[in-house]
């Protein structure tokens, strides 16, 4: 019995390394895949920026809700003001802090975006129970609480 669950706990580790790989490559992808498109660490940020109170954060908040670097952020959105998908304000109260909110165009294009991920996401569980995926949920949390541990 100790063998097979030994075997099992190999296969879940070798199986988290296949899903750190394929995040990677997915950054990797969404580097020469732009072209008018989100790329994931920016549909990550939208997202953030979509669920702040009143709709609009600094950049450094920003950058703590997506678990970004503050550097990064202040980039990205950059690109997504030249694109026409955040607007940034400087504060009247303080002049050194920047607002950052969606605009018309960036809450299309991140629900849009939002309803693709949701498509794959339903396909790809679709076989699964409610059961097996709560095991799934359980799984990823140990994982989680493994690599905050580390």
């Amino acid at each position: 019995m100790t063998d097979d669950r030994d075997a099992a706990l190999a296969a879940l580790r070798d199986q988290l390394s296949e899903l750190l790989a394929a995040q990677r490559r997915l950054r990797g992808r969404d580097a020469g895949q732009r072209k008018g498109g989100l790329s994931f660490p920016q549909f990550r940020l939208l997202r953030e920026l979509a669920r702040a109170p009143g709709g609009e954060l600094p950049a450094s908040q920003l950058a703590a809700a997506a678990e970004l670097s503050a550097p990064t952020v202040t980039q990205m959105l950059d690109q997504l003001a030249a694109c026409g998908i955040v607007e940034r304000t400087r504060s009247e109260r303080d002049r050194r802090v920047v607002t950052n909110r969606l605009t018309d165009e960036g809450r299309r294009r991140l629900a849009q975006k939002d309803a693709d991920h949701e498509v794959k996401w339903r396909e790809t569980f679709s076989a699964l129970d409610r059961d097996e995926l709560l095991a799934g949920a359980a799984v990823l949390e140990r994982l989680a609480r493994l690599y905050d541990d580390l």
